[in-house]
């Protein structure tokens, strides 16, 4: 089956239960720029192209929803999520910004109890969940940092920039396999940072945490097919 001007072939060297692979390759499909941005999924056509129940293909939707990369819509249809290269690249300057910030204030401002917490979290990570669990418990991961630092508006401005670059983190780790490595031993050093009260450590970590995943994500939309 082709699909626009990609050819769609069997997902069967994909490990996995039928609906981790299901995922994976609606996912990669996503990525590869084979679905393209704001283009339709109807869930009974992936089914019937990929060889299988409408049941795990049900499962991979809500779990890409989860992650950011399609919108579920009502009867069972989704869109694939998408977003202005020009946008993005103005919400990585606002979130590079304060993401510093928020680390120096979370490195100043966090418990011990709080600093206990999260490195479980991290611990939580280093178990490498696959790629949907994983970004799950990334954001949990900044979403309590940010909530550390202290500061309810930029936590409401974090968060918010977060929601407007959705499917970033899954489009940085399947671009670039040791992206995930790089990010974990990063956490690693700023939760270091935040048990000596190094500031300046912890704000230089965070101002370029995300730098690779956007570079990806700037990549993709530079060079994703257009209709």
């Amino acid at each position: 089956m082709v699909i626009g001007d990609h050819e769609v072939t069997s997902f069967a060297g994909i490990s996995g239960t039928v609906h981790e692979r299901v995922r994976d390759w609606m996912r990669s499909a996503i990525v590869s720029g084979t679905l393209k941005p704001g283009s339709r999924i109807v869930q009974i056509d992936i089914a019937r192209m990929l060889g299988v129940s409408p049941t795990p293909v049900r499962e991979a939707m809500r779990d890409l929803a989860a992650e950011g990369l399609i919108k579920v819509h009502a009867r069972k249809v989704a869109t694939v999520t998408a977003i202005d290269a020009n946008e993005l690249r103005d919400i990585r300057l606002l979130r590079e910004t304060l993401e510093a910030l928020a680390a120096r204030l979370c490195a100043e401002r966090i418990t011990d109890d709080e600093l206990a917490e999260a490195e479980r979290m991290q611990e939580e990570m280093e178990r490498d969940p696959d790629l949907g669990k994983y970004v799950e418990l990334n954001r949990a991961f900044h979403v309590f940092l940010y909530h550390a630092a202290r500061s309810p508006r930029l936590t409401q401005m974090l968060l918010s920039l977060r929601t407007a670059t959705p499917g970033m983190l899954s489009v940085a780790f399947t671009r670039s396999k040791e992206r995930r490595l790089d990010g974990l031993d990063e956490h690693r050093r700023f939760l270091k940072a935040c048990r000596d009260r190094d500031l300046d450590a912890a704000e230089t970590i965070f101002r370029t945490h995300s730098s690779v995943a956007f570079d990806e994500m700037e990549a993709f939309l530079e060079h994703r097919p257009i209709d």
